[in-house]
């Protein structure tokens, strides 16, 4: 299923307890879909570090197109054989994937990796008939859907939500 509008936005809540130590709830809005677990706390570094890595992972994401190695549900689920169990079946059959190395698979995840909000959680950032698209599994409905969405767009959406971190820790 394809959302054509491409709202998207970071909610990002810092708490400070009453001994000093900061922690933050984080989740995505993709179109009508939440991703993330905003009810989960974690640490405020924490946080901070992975969506650092995030933008990084974005910055280097191999250009190739999916567009003409099927749908995006089995491109998604290629995808996810691929960065969570390095089965690249897939994509050894794609001549334009041929390049790439077993790493570069992990940089198309679009989520903050190894903190709590985001565990289980699916999403990925895919070039697909020529232009970005944001591929999630929706958690209670293990449905695959995806949006539009520019990947400087995502990446400066990013760069904000770590500015606005940045800003969270130093009050």
């Amino acid at each position: 299923m394809e959302n054509r509008v491409q709202p998207f936005r970071i909610e990002i809540k810092k708490t400070i307890l009453s001994d000093g130590r900061r922690f933050a709830q984080c989740c995505f809005f993709v179109s009508d879909a939440i991703i993330g677990d905003f009810d989960q706390y974690m640490a405020l570094g924490s946080l901070e570090l992975a969506i650092g890595d995030l933008i990084g992972r974005m910055k280097k994401l191999p250009e190739c197109d999916f567009g003409f190695a099927g749908g995006i549900e089995a491109v998604f689920e290629g995808l996810s054989k691929a960065f969570l169990h390095g089965d690249f079946w897939f994509f050894q059959a794609i001549e334009e994937c041929a390049q790439l190395s077993d790493a570069d698979f992990n940089r198309f995840s679009a989520v903050p990796l190894a903190v709590e909000a985001f565990d289980g959680e699916e999403a990925y950032l895919i070039k697909f008939d020529g232009r970005w698209r944001f591929v999630w599994r929706q958690w209670d409905t293990k449905m695959i859907n995806s949006a539009l969405l520019d990947r400087q767009f995502f990446v400066d959406e990013l760069n904000s939500s770590l500015n606005k971190i940045g800003n969270l820790s130093d009050s």
